[in-house]
């Protein structure tokens, strides 16, 4: 895994996407991430939290651009649950679908999607970390983690419905000695589809990645991301990956994979990683934190999306080091940015 061109590393807010004739990684739009303040969250809620339920633990946020089009603003996100009054610890057994026309206030009417099904032993009555993307046919394709590996439930327009076996197993990397567990899934024009995942080998934590050409029948995984590099970002852990598709100025398409990350001094953050799509795969890894949160409130999975002149980043962490609840925040790229009005 090579290290990003210092041109990313310098100044990610604010770089142009690329200079042209410079094989770099694009910047704008790509992180660092600032947290949204007092008037960009509507919907009555306390920015930067776009989600704050404790009745049902909303975490673990996959955000879906409804029609694709980067003009349009209208999103989905889509959150794992717990059952009712059950508490921030307590196993993800459903999720659940909230609505947003401004790209990031969420209505509070959430609608379940799937939950877990007892006729599916491989689920073992968990269903969490969800990543949804539209499908060659535009259709909702929701991949979760469930105790048996990566389950798929496909949206034709009816509902979901629940595929009967994973489509990632430990048998797809014999390499793992952990379970397969948050998956990161994007669909890369012209090459099908890539599930980033978290697992371990021998007790340290990797970021794998497996191929399919139609999102079902996933080919044997490798390892993509490691910890350590010659910044202290990542030394001692790496997981929960998302991934997003992008395009430089010079209309390369880039594969931006982000993830949590922990220092070996204990300080957790969102990284990321970037991969040209017209190159061989190999992810480079950016030298600088995208988000990093101060007091040690175990920000995770994390979720973007790109709009036409800024991004969006989502992700999970406990309300306040003390305080166990758990509050999805969004914070936005690039840092100066005047974002429209909240609805």
């Amino acid at each position: 895994m090579r290290r990003l061109a210092p041109l990313i590393l310098a100044g990610c807010a604010t770089l142009a996407d690329g200079a042209p004739g410079l094989d770099n990684p694009p910047s704008a739009r790509a992180g660092p991430f600032r947290l949204l303040g007092v008037g960009e969250l509507g919907q009555e809620r306390v920015p930067p939290n776009a989600v704050d339920d404790p009745t049902f633990a909303l975490r673990n946020p996959s955000i879906l651009d409804v029609d694709g089009d980067p003009a349009t603003l209208a999103i989905e996100g889509y959150f794992a649950a717990s059952e009712d009054d059950a508490g921030p610890l307590a196993p993800s057994t459903r999720i659940v679908r909230l609505t947003a026309a401004d790209g990031r206030s969420f209505a509070r009417d959430a609608t379940v999607v799937i939950t877990a099904d007892p006729a599916l032993g491989w689920q073992g009555g968990t269903v969490g970390a969800p990543s949804v993307v539209l499908g060659a046919d535009g259709e909702r394709r929701l991949y979760f983690d469930s105790a048996g590996g990566i389950g798929l439930a496909i949206d034709a327009g009816d509902g979901f419905e629940v595929l009967p076996e994973p489509v990632l197993t430990p048998d797809h990397a014999a390499w793992a000695t952990g379970p397969l567990s948050s998956p990161g899934v994007v669909l890369v024009p012209g090459l099908g589809y890539r599930l980033y995942f978290e697992s371990e080998v021998d007790g340290v934590s990797v970021i794998g990645v497996a191929s399919s050409v139609d999102g079902v029948a996933f080919e044997q995984a490798t390892v993509a991301i490691t910890p350590g590099g010659a910044e202290d970002i990542d030394g001692a852990y790496v997981g929960s990956p998302s991934a997003a598709v992008g395009e430089s100025a010079e209309g390369r398409e880039i594969v931006f994979v982000y993830y949590t990350a922990r220092s070996r001094a204990d300080k957790q953050s969102i990284s990321m990683a970037a991969w040209f799509v017209d190159e061989p795969l190999d992810l480079d890894k950016s030298g600088a934190a995208m988000y990093g949160p101060s007091g040690g409130v175990l920000v995770r999975e994390p979720s973007v999306v790109r709009f036409d002149t800024f991004t969006l980043l989502f992700s999970s962490q406990k309300k306040a080091r003390d305080n166990e609840e758990l509050v999805v925040t969004v914070g936005v790229s690039p840092g100066n940015i005047e974002l429209p009005p909240a609805e």
